[in-house]
């Protein structure tokens, strides 16, 4: 019996030491083979959900933007300038890189960092798109007057366009001679991103 005993424990240790050893060389090329195929199946799927959660952010962010641009032009009594840019220093019409909100100290419709009082930057991280701001007179900024806290004259839109294929997203951030900010989308109002 205690042959037998001894047996059958060298046994269960055996089966023990092999559990505890780990992957074999073909269980992990068949678990890297099915999360290849995973991976392959669902990025398309991932992209096209990042691309569209940076349209409902850039959206998001031009919106808040411009409001407050309307209510601190308002509040301070003092001209405010909102324009986007490629470095976070000079105005562009079609900068991707910032949104600047600032006062204008010196009035040359220009971001001047050592001048200019910036009220905020944000980011823009495009990754899916470019944006470009239209505004009368080929302006690289847009300027909300202090005294009534509106964009007279200097109303327009600014153009999210996409850049890669699998972002579906096209619309207009529009703000009106009253700064009445809201969304145009591109069946409605054709945002000539071709252009």
């Amino acid at each position: 019996m205690t042959l037998l005993y001894k047996i059958s424990s060298h046994y269960s240790k055996l089966s023990i030491c092999k559990t505890n050893q780990g992957f074999t060389l073909v269980e992990l090329m068949v678990t890297l083979t099915v999360l290849t195929i995973i991976i392959t199946i669902a990025a398309p799927a991932i992209q096209i959900q990042l691309a569209s959660m940076e349209a409902k952010r850039v959206k998001s962010q031009l919106e808040n933007t411009l409001t407050l641009a309307k209510a601190e032009s308002y509040t301070r009594r003092e001209n405010v300038l909102v324009c986007l840019s490629d470095t976070g220093e000079h105005c562009r019409r079609d900068g991707d890189k910032a949104l600047l909100l600032f006062i204008d100290k010196n009035d040359n419709n220009d971001f001047d960092a050592e001048i200019d009082f910036l009220l905020t930057q944000i980011s823009l991280n495009l990754k899916y798109s470019r944006l470009s701001l239209r505004v009368g007179n080929k302006r690289h900024y847009t300027k909300f007057w202090g005294n009534s806290g509106t964009p007279r004259g200097h109303f327009g839109h600014i153009k999210y366009c996409p850049t890669v294929a699998y972002n579906t997203a096209m619309y207009l951030i529009s703000f009106n001679q009253t700064g009445t900010v809201k969304q145009k989308l591109n069946e409605n109002h054709p945002t000539e991103c071709d252009d």
